[in-house]
């Protein structure tokens, strides 16, 4: 399964403070006191005491941690570049000041980028260099993992609260892609062999019902997408994808009811199919040359009557595109 995404870039630097010091909470215990400003002009956190389960119950640490947040503002920093290493430098001189001073046994660094194996052999050989027992640093993936485990820390991030029109977790969708990328790759077929009928399901009646535009449809999902959803179908039936079939209609279900709660924030249906493409190509790394995948991943569940209402009492607040 992929790992969740939980745009931690989007806080800001008091809003990530406050998240570390939630999870700390858990990890450490109650005793955290919460980020300030000390004498040097740094904002640290502070504990004094055994911790509940960091850096695991079995083994928990003691003594006197010093907590600090390293947050940045873009989704794809690492652990590994420069200006992280600058960063942790500038703070050598007052951890081995308060180690001195008997009150940093413990050195934690909390940042929301990736973390690699490389960058800690070298950050953990410098800043133990300097007194303390133990250092460590928690990386973006590790975050992650604590906001799965507490679904009460998770409901206080507040982008879950963003002005757009819904929000949903698009990782169960890349997945898929992913999974339904490789598997055209493999079989070779790309032709479309219809096993739809046209006819059975009135898409122009569809269309009409949920705002989807004559030329959109016809244009973009009969000219560039519907060519592929035999194959599409093919992926989802075959027995051996029961896991990704899940998925899919798990992340349908959650799209068709959102977007029928959220339809009167939208214009055409055809501002929709946009608006779920946007949200899912934010997983960029995941998706690098799959994205063609994202629309005709859409489009099918539409066409497959997954998402988009069939009759009116599903949804009476609808925008006619071409009326």
């Amino acid at each position: 399964m992929l790992p969740r995404d939980y745009r931690l870039h989007e806080l800001n630097e008091d809003e990530f403070e406050r998240l570390v010091v939630r999870i700390c909470v858990r990890w450490l215990g109650e005793g955290i006191t919460p980020f300030a400003r000390g004498r040097d002009g740094g904002r640290d956190g502070k504990f004094h005491g055994t911790a509940n389960s960091f850096p695991s119950t079995a083994s928990p640490l003691s003594g006197h941690f010093v907590l600090q947040a390293k947050h940045v503002a873009a989704p794809n920093k690492s652990c590994s570049d420069l200006d992280f290493a600058g960063l942790l430098a500038k703070e050598h001189e007052k951890v081995k000041r308060l180690n001195g001073e008997g009150i940093c046994d413990h050195y934690l660094v909390f940042a929301n980028r990736k973390y690699t194996g490389g960058a800690d052999e070298k950050y953990m050989k410098d800043l133990k260099a300097l007194g303390v027992t133990s250092a460590h640093i928690i990386g973006v993936e590790r975050l992650h993992l604590a906001l799965d485990d507490y679904p009460d820390i998770r409901e206080t991030l507040p982008n879950l609260l963003d002005p757009s029109p819904f929000r949903f977790n698009p990782d169960d969708l890349a997945e898929v892609i992913g999974a339904l990328h490789s598997y055209t790759t493999d079989d070779g077929q790309s032709a479309f062999e219809s096993a739809f009928d046209f006819e059975k399901l009135k898409m122009p009646f569809k269309n009409k019902l949920n705002g989807v535009s004559d030329e959109y449809y016809s244009q973009v999902i009969v000219a560039q997408s519907m060519p592929h959803f035999e194959r599409v179908a093919q992926f989802l039936q075959n027995p051996r994808n029961d896991e990704f079939a899940a998925l899919y209609h798990d992340a349908a279900d959650e799209l068709k009811q959102k977007i029928i709660a959220k339809r009167a924030q939208f214009g055409a249906f055809d501002d929709i199919f946009l608006f779920m493409y946007e949200q899912i190509q934010q997983k960029r790394d995941v998706l690098k040359g799959k994205r063609r995948l994202i629309s005709i991943l859409l489009h099918y569940m539409y066409f497959n009557c997954d998402i988009g209402i069939k009759q009116l009492e599903e949804n009476e607040d609808v925008v006619h595109a071409d009326a």
